[in-house]
């Protein structure tokens, strides 16, 4: 176990970093804990079947019954008729075949609105001059103009506020 001065420390800590988990009222260390502790339907009606035991794996279900042989063989007449459709392609110019009847289908159109009308544009005069462009413009093979004297390097100081000259190394006799 901790000792105590050890646990306000760690609790010091700890708040500051709990409270920049919290991004809008509804998140936080809080509602979290409160979610991860709560009943997990607390306030909705429970799903169905929740109450209900186990399935017995164990059993195999009963066979569901056939359909009736004239509505097998509709079927497969209507399958083998769909699969001869694929085999044969589309020639160019021929119907489309009408889409089958579903839920929803009313709502979707069958072509895309058309293209938005744009405002006519203004007319656009003749562009200017090469001239007319340069005028007040300096000649791009002139000197550039000075820059102004707070912006130059300053002059360098006079001798007499330099360090003076560093004395000559000795000479060592051979």
């Amino acid at each position: 176990m901790l000792p105590r001065p050890a646990l306000r420390i760690a609790a010091l800590v700890l708040l500051p970093v709990l409270a920049g988990c919290a991004t809008s009222s509804g998140e936080g260390p809080l509602q979290f804990y409160r979610q991860v502790t709560a009943k997990p339907f607390e306030g909705r009606e429970s799903p169905p079947g929740e109450n209900d035991g186990y399935r017995n794996l164990s059993t195999i279900p009963v066979r569901p019954t056939r359909g009736e042989a004239s509505v097998r063989e509709e079927l497969t007449t209507s399958l083998a008729a769909n699969r001869a459709a694929v085999d044969q392609p589309i020639t160019p110019g021929a119907p489309v075949p009408a889409a089958p009847a579903t839920e929803g289908a009313s709502i979707i159109p069958a072509a895309p609105p058309p293209p938005p009308r744009l405002a006519a544009a203004p007319p656009i005069g003749p562009a200017p001059t090469n001239a007319e462009l340069r005028a007040g413009t300096p000649d791009p093979g002139s000197a550039p103009a000075a820059p102004p004297a707070e912006l130059t390097a300053p002059a360098p100081p006079s001798p007499d506020l330099l360090a003076p000259a560093a004395p000559p190394p000795p000479r060592i006799a051979p």
